[in-house]
C-alpha cells in the first residue's frame, strides 16, 4: 500500500506519515519505538513513586535488614527492590502498580504499534542466565531454570556474551526489553551461579520458575551477590605461586604436575589455587620425598572429587589409570593426606557451596 507523504500515519500517532514512520526504514523504527516505550518506562517509576511511595518505602524498610549482601550498595539494592515491588506487588483490586499503569495510561499512548507493545507489558517476565548469542542490539540469553531462549533488545550493542544475566523483562513484541536496568556478572560466575538457582529452585515450593522467579527475587539477587562478593574475595587473595616456599625441589615439581592435571581437566582457576594450597600445606607438615610425583597428583584429586571441591567423578580406578599409578597407591595415599588435609578440606567444600 502506497502511502502519501502528508497522510496521516497508519502508526496511529497523528503525526503526518513523513514526520513519523516515513522519516525512518525498516527495522529503525524499533528505535523510535524503544525511545517511547522507555519514556513509558520512566512514567511508571514517577507513577509508582506519586501513587505508592508510602508502601513502598515501609516494605523497603522492613527488607532492608534481610539483605546484608545488596545492602552493601544501597543504590542496587533500591533498584532490585523498585523493579520486584512495581511488577509483582499488588497494590489495589489486586493489580500490581504496572497493571494498574497500563490501564490508566494506555488510551493516551498515540502510535499504534506502541500502544499495543504497551498493553502486553503486564506479562511480565524475569530471568536468569547467561548470553549465548548477540545480533545487532538484540541478546539471546538461555534462562537456567526453564532452558528457554529469550531475545532482548537493548539501546546500543555491548560486549556481554556469556555473561550472567538477571533481570524483569516486559514484552517488545516478539522480544523483550529490561524493565529500568539488568544485572549481570563476569562469565567466571556462571557455572556456580546456575547450580545454585537450580538447587534452589528444586527447593522452592513454587511449581513453575517463573513464580519461583517472581516470589523470591531479591532474595535471588541476594544469594548472586554472595557468590559474585565470594569470588571477588577469592581473586583479591589469589595466590602467586612464586611466593608459596617448598622443602624440596620435588614437591614444587608435584604442584607443577598437580596444575597441569587442573587445567587439563578443565577446573576453574579458584579451585586450582585451592588444590596447590592444600598439596602446599600438607608439604610444610609432612614434607614428605617424592618420587612419583603422579601418585601424589592422583591422590589430592581424589580428596578434591570427595569434598566436592571439583565436579567429576572419576572412580579411583579410573584416576589411577590417567596418571599411570596403580588404584592402591592411590587410595593408601589419599587416606594418609586427609588426615593430615582433613579441615582444610572441609573448609574448601563449603566454600565452593555458597
Amino acid at each position: 500500500m502506497s502511502i502519501g507523504r502528508n497522510e496521516p500515519c497508519p502508526c496511529g500517532s497523528g503525526k503526518k506519515f513523513k514526520k513519523c514512520c516515513g522519516r525512518v526504514e525498516g527495522s529503525a523504527i524499533h528505535g523510535v519505538m524503544q525511545e517511547e516505550l522507555e519514556s513509558l518506562q520512566r512514567e511508571l517509576i514517577d507513577y509508582a513513586m506519586e501513587h505508592y511511595s508510602y508502601e513502598m518505602k515501609k516494605q523497603f524498610q522492613s527488607l532492608l535488614h534481610t539483605y546484608e549482601a545488596l545492602r552493601k550498595d544501597p543504590q542496587v539494592y533500591l533498584v532490585a527492590f523498585e523493579i520486584w515491588f512495581i511488577l509483582t506487588k499488588p497494590v489495589k483490586n489486586g493489580r500490581t502498580i504496572l497493571e494498574e499503569f497500563v490501564a490508566h495510561r494506555a488510551s493516551s499512548v498515540k502510535r499504534e504499534r506502541t500502544r499495543a507493545i504497551f498493553l502486553t507489558w503486564p506479562r511480565v517476565k524475569f530471568i536468569a542466565g547467561a548470553v549465548k548469542e548477540i545480533q545487532d542490539n538484540v541478546y539471546k540469553v538461555e534462562d537456567v531454570l526453564s532452558r528457554e531462549t529469550v531475545s532482548i533488545r537493548a539501546r546500543r550493542q555491548l560486549p556481554i556474551e556469556g555473561v550472567f544475566v538477571v533481570g524483569g523483562l516486559l514484552p517488545f513484541e516478539k522480544e523483550h526489553t529490561f524493565f529500568m536496568i539488568d544485572f549481570h556478572f563476569e562469565k567466571q560466575l556462571v557455572p556456580q551461579a546456575e547450580k545454585w538457582l537450580v538447587s534452589q529452585f528444586e527447593q522452592a515450593e513454587e511449581t513453575s520458575s517463573q513464580e519461583f522467579l517472581a516470589k523470591d527475587w531479591l532474595s535471588i539477587l541476594e544469594g548472586i551477590f554472595v557468590i559474585y562478593d565470594a569470588q571477588k574475595q577469592g581473586e583479591e587473595q589469589s595466590v602467586d605461586y612464586g611466593e608459596l616456599t617448598w622443602n624440596k625441589e620435588s614437591q614444587e615439581k608435584t604442584a607443577d604436575h598437580l596444575l597441569a592435571f587442573l587445567q587439563e581437566e578443565g577446573i576453574g582457576e579458584l579451585r586450582q589455587q585451592t588444590a596447590v594450597l592444600l598439596w602446599n600445606v600438607y608439604c610444610q607438615k609432612e614434607n614428605p620425598t617424592i618420587r612419583k610425583p603422579e601418585i601424589y597428583t592422583a591422590a589430592l584429586y581424589a580428596l578434591l572429587q570427595s569434598y566436592q571441591i571439583v565436579e567429576t567423578d572419576y572412580s579411583n580406578s579410573k584416576l589411577a589409570s590417567r596418571l599411570g599409578v596403580s588404584a592402591a597407591s592411590l587410595s593408601k595415599r589419599a587416606k594418609e593426606m586427609e588426615v593430615v588435609l582433613e579441615e582444610r578440606l572441609q573448609q574448601g567444600e563449603k566454600a565452593v557451596q555458597v
